[in-house]
């Protein structure tokens, strides 16, 4: 269920497997369902909950004095950490796993731990190190395959280190391999990274060749444009270094128009989100046609149970007809029986179709956690910092809608979001994903109980993320003690405050029309759903967002 997807199953089945676990007392099943739950969380892009899943199965693992899954367990708690870009926990895991490993004589572990540790110093840009553990984790290397993958980060990382004749071999080695097991994704890979090594080495010729096989292979592959954004930008360098600035530009446009692709993944949500509130009304008319329905039957019934009792009081006066009237009350009870059955038909139907829009917001959420962790995975890759942080942006509006649809297939309320829970959510996300510590933080979240329904919720939240994240990102860099305060409140309107401590917002550059795309976000999206926006500086920036209350 987890590789095709289907979250909400995934869980089902994973909490059944606890239940048998804990009533058979079967202490490996339990750590195998915690383990699940871990990766599950990841390919949620959690991976602080993934943590605590994975410390669960790593204690029962130590109770039971099993080594092997120890190691295992360590390394996908040191990845996790990696996600969260805490290198230091990430480092301290993954030694642990390593010594267990050397003690065991586990190869394949020893290999594997070492691969990861020079992925953590290579992040660090301790190349030295890095250098040193992917040549352990090549020594412990058992098969060409997994040899191939460690040395395609090696190549990286001499490239990386400046060190780009070593680089340029080692991609050799790569196309090598990927030729000889017929690995076109690593060709593929080896083709867009090959160039950057080829540029600095002074060797414009091959490295434009390689960038051309690079777009060629990018054409047949499902994320061919955030491919394109890499390849076009190299061939862009290649030309600006021949002085070929009618060309560089060319490919810069080429450029654009890839990158455009990519942003333009935001419109795309918004058609879904139309598509999702089209199909919720379409089911909530039937709902209320089967419900009239309902009503209708329940008072024929209720005139029926009246005939009876009228029926009754005359079988006590008229003994005479005793017959006739026991063959009509026989009618009224199978009558009645009909009824019945109808009346369970139409609430089954009810509750069908009730499941049918769950099933909707789940395929939703679904659909954009898959976008998500497409997202997570390509900014790991990217060099351009504007396009990691691109990525990035997106990867968190896409997490803003997807806790919606969450919030919705998991309520009874299929067309409402619960405001306090959801924001709760987000902001405890958005906290983690920029690695603030609670401890050093003056955090107020203070939200009323309040339900809205999704065509508002999904509109607030984006605003609210995009506030929240440019906080975080540049409102506390030189402050001690950073405050964020996040306040919803309901009197005869709504009104939401987001306030920080930080040096405050350049006013008249926010005035001005043009502007981020952040920004451009939250002012339509404030028109979108009929709030009025304000903006001004309080020992920080406070945004103000006053909307009509719902009927």
């Amino acid at each position: 269920m987890r590789n095709r997807t289907q979250f909400a199953e995934a869980k089902m089945a994973i909490e059944a497997l606890v239940r048998i676990a804990e009533k058979t007392k079967d202490s490996v099943q339990l750590a195998r369902a915690y383990f699940s739950f871990g990766m599950l969380e990841m390919d949620k892009s959690n991976p602080a909950e993934a943590i605590l899943y994975y410390q669960k199965a790593l204690e029962i693992s130590q109770q039971m004095k099993q080594v092997k899954k120890q190691t295992i367990m360590l390394d996908y708690i040191g990845f996790a950490y990696v996600s969260l870009k805490e290198y230091p926990s990430a480092e301290n895991y993954f030694k642990k796993g390593l010594k267990l490993a050397e003690q065991i004589k586990d190869k394949e572990m020893i290999g594997q731990f070492n691969m990861e540790l020079a992925t953590v110093e290579d992040m660090r840009k301790n190349f030295a190190k890095a250098l040193q553990y992917n040549q352990k984790a090549l020594d412990y290397s058992e098969g060409e395959a997994k040899k191939s993958t460690i040395l395609l980060n090696r190549a990286i990382i001499y490239k990386n280190a400046g060190q780009f004749e070593q680089s340029e071999q080692t991609y050799q080695e790569c196309l090598r391999l990927a030729d000889k097991l017929n690995m076109d994704y690593l060709r593929g890979y080896v083709y867009i990274n090959y160039p950057n090594t080829l540029i600095k080495l002074n060797r414009i010729d091959e490295a434009e060749k390689y960038a051309h096989k690079a777009l060629a292979w990018s054409k047949n592959q499902p994320e061919k444009y955030r491919f394109y954004v890499e390849v076009y930008d190299i061939l862009t360098r290649i030309a600006e270094h021949r002085n070929q600035y009618k060309e560089a530009l060319n490919y810069h446009k080429e450029w654009v128009v890839a990158r455009d692709s990519v942003t333009s993944f935001d419109k795309k949500q918004q058609l879904i989100e139309a598509e999702t509130r089209f199909r919720t009304e379409e089911k909530e008319l039937e709902i209320k046609r089967l419900d009239d329905e309902n009503e209708l039957k329940s008072r024929q019934f209720w005139w029926l149970l009246g005939g009876m009792s009228i029926l009754v009081l005359l079988l006590g006066v008229a003994v005479v007809q005793y017959r006739t009237i026991r063959r009509g009350n026989q009618q009224l009870e199978r009558t009645n029986r009909a009824l019945s059955e109808r009346n369970t038909m139409v609430s089954e139907q009810s509750e069908q179709l009730k499941n049918l829009m769950k099933e909707l917001h789940h395929r939703v959420k679904n659909n954009l956690a898959i976008i998500s962790s497409l997202l997570r995975l390509q900014s790991t890759r990217l060099e351009d910092e504007g396009a990691v942080r691109a990525v990035r942006e997106g990867q968190q509006r896409v997490e803003a809608m997807s806790l919606i649809h969450q919030r919705l297939y998991e309520s009874d309320n299929v067309t409402k979001v619960n405001m306090k829970e959801y924001i709760h959510d987000l902001v405890q996300g958005l906290f983690y994903a920029y690695g603030f510590k609670e401890e050093n933080f003056d955090l107020e979240v203070d939200i009323v109980s309040v339900e809205l329904d999704v065509e508002v919720a999904v509109p607030l939240g984006l605003i609210m993320n995009e506030i929240i994240t440019n906080a975080f990102k540049h409102a506390f860099d030189q402050i001690s003690k950073p405050s964020l305060s996040i306040i919803l409140n309901e009197t005869d309107q709504l009104h939401l405050e987001i306030k920080d401590n930080g040096p405050g917002i350049d006013m008249n550059a926010w005035k001005k029309p043009t502007g981020s795309f952040g920004k451009r976000l939250i002012l339509l999206l404030s028109e979108q759903i009929g709030a009025i926006l304000n903006v001004r500086n309080e020992n920080g920036t406070r945004f103000d967002l006053i909307m009509p209350v719902q009927g």
